[in-house]
C-alpha cells in the first residue's frame, strides 16, 4: 500500500490559511490545522524569512500580511507570482464530490 502524500506542503496550507485569515493567531491556526503550536510558529516564521509573510505587532496580537508579489521558491517556478497562486487557491470553494473544468 502506497503511503498517503498531499500536493501542497505544510508550508502552502498555513500560508492559505493565512491569507484567507490575516489575524489568525498561531493557536488557532494549530487547532483547525491540527499541528502543534509550535510548528506554525516555525513555519510562519520560514515564511516570514523567505519574504512570503510579513509579521507585525498589533497591540499583543501579530497581524500577517502575505507578499502577493513573492515568486514561487522551486527553479521552475520563478515565474509565478504567490499573488496568482493564492487567488486560484482562494477562488469559490469546491463541494465534496463535485468536479470542475478549469477556466481556459
Amino acid at each position: 500500500m502506497s503511503r498517503p502524500w498531499y500536493l501542497m506542503s505544510t508550508h502552502g496550507v498555513v500560508l492559505l490559511h493565512i491569507a484567507r485569515h490575516p489575524d489568525s493567531t498561531l493557536r488557532e491556526i494549530a487547532d483547525i490545522l491540527d499541528l502543534t503550536e509550535r510548528r506554525i510558529s516555525q513555519i510562519v516564521q520560514d515564511l516570514a524569512g523567505a519574504d512570503y509573510l510579513r509579521i507585525d505587532r498589533v497591540g499583543r496580537r501579530s497581524v500577517y500580511t502575505v507578499n502577493q508579489a513573492a515568486s514561487m521558491r522551486h527553479p521552475t517556478l520563478l515565474h509565478v507570482r504567490l499573488g496568482d497562486v493564492l487567488d486560484l487557491l482562494m477562488s469559490e470553494p469546491v463541494t465534496p464530490g463535485e468536479t470542475r473544468t478549469p477556466p481556459v
